[in-house]
């Protein structure tokens, strides 16, 4: 009996230990083939990454960043979903926003129609650098307001994780969201949120100066909210042209998945028969599993949730999730 467990614990340890190994080798990507590049956009260079699958690509895609201040790995979260994508034969380039890692400028100068630009200049440089492969952006949470802008001439498909059409309802949903987490009560919510739209039109209204901004906010931050807090995709939206896989997860505490995809199904309908919009059960904001991930921001995951998803690398995901992306970008891709 003891051998029996000694032999059990024997060829269980080194199974498990390489099972541990081989999910974080989803986060290396020092082992995947890669390129730095650098574009110019209005008058700041911008440097990133371009990794590679080990065999030709047959479509390559433009990371597009959420809110914040995001270098070109997200500090390491998109490595899963990097290395998932190249071993599916999908190219991926990712840059650092501005006046982040190696960029020049300051990202909280940008407004959305800047984000376009900046897209587009990275696009470009796709373009040039690959012949036959499909050509596409990927998009994160806020590149809701930024990707329905490109046309057929910049891609040749979109993908939306976690798009807001309105960026004053993804406000209210978040609070609400926040709010409801912290135990508040439904007409405690109604009143918190009519103060804060108060403090709003105080802080950001027409005539507000960054002055007004809130205690805490630095001035960049408040002139970064200022010019974007208009923001609305429905007119991009309603003249689309390329094909789009808009996703949320349906335990979203961040974007409202329900009411999103709704104005998404209304504003599409009629256009690329290709274009798919669905949201996928028992997943966060980023699509990764919940409730094991499910916080509205990553910084305030618990070390139990760093760990376990250290461990478990792509597989962090919904199920399903990364599989969805890489087939629909398959069934876009042209064999070079």
């Amino acid at each position: 009996m003891i051998l029996r467990h000694i032999l059990v614990v024997g060829i269980g340890l080194p199974l498990t230990g390489a099972l541990i190994l081989w999910r974080l080798a989803d986060h290396d990507l020092e082992h995947r083939l890669s390129e730095a590049f650098a574009v110019t956009v209005s008058g700041d260079q911008l440097t990133g990454t371009l990794w590679l699958p080990d065999d030709n690509a047959t479509a390559v895609v433009a990371f597009v960043h959420g809110d914040g201040p995001q270098d070109r790995t997200m500090a390491g979260g998109y490595a899963p979903m990097i290395n998932a994508l190249l071993d599916r034969g999908i190219a991926v380039a990712s840059w650092d926003k501005p006046g982040v890692g190696s960029s020049e400028g300051n990202w909280l100068d940008q407004s959305m129609s800047d984000r376009v630009v900046e897209t587009q200049g990275v696009l470009q440089f796709l373009k040039g650098r690959f012949e036959g492969p499909a050509i596409g952006a990927l998009g994160f949470s806020q590149a809701g307001w930024v990707l329905p802008n490109l046309t057929d001439d910049d891609v040749d498909f979109l993908i939306l994780i976690g798009a807001a059409v309105s960026w004053k309802d993804q406000g209210v949903y978040f609070t609400k969201a926040r709010l409801r987490a912290e135990g508040y009560g439904a007409q405690e919510i109604e009143a918190v949120l009519a103060e804060q739209g108060r403090e709003n039109a105080r802080a950001f209204g027409r005539d507000a100066t960054v002055d007004d901004a809130p205690a805490g906010m630095t001035p960049d931050r408040w002139r970064f909210i200022h010019q974007n807090q208009n923001a609305n995709a429905r007119r991009a939206l309603s003249v689309l042209g390329p094909p789009l896989l808009a996703l949320w997860g349906a335990e979203d505490l961040n974007v409202d998945p329900k009411a999103n995809a709704a104005i998404y199904a209304e504003l599409l309908d009629g256009q690329d028969t290709s274009t798919r919009i669905a949201i996928l059960p028992n997943a966060t904001h980023g699509l990764l599993k919940a409730p094991t991930y499910n916080w509205q921001l990553t910084k305030d995951w618990s070390p139990y949730a760093v760990a376990r998803f250290l461990v478990e690398g792509r597989h962090a995901f919904a199920p399903g999730a990364l599989e969805t992306i890489a087939d629909w970008i398959e069934n876009r891709s042209v064999t070079p």
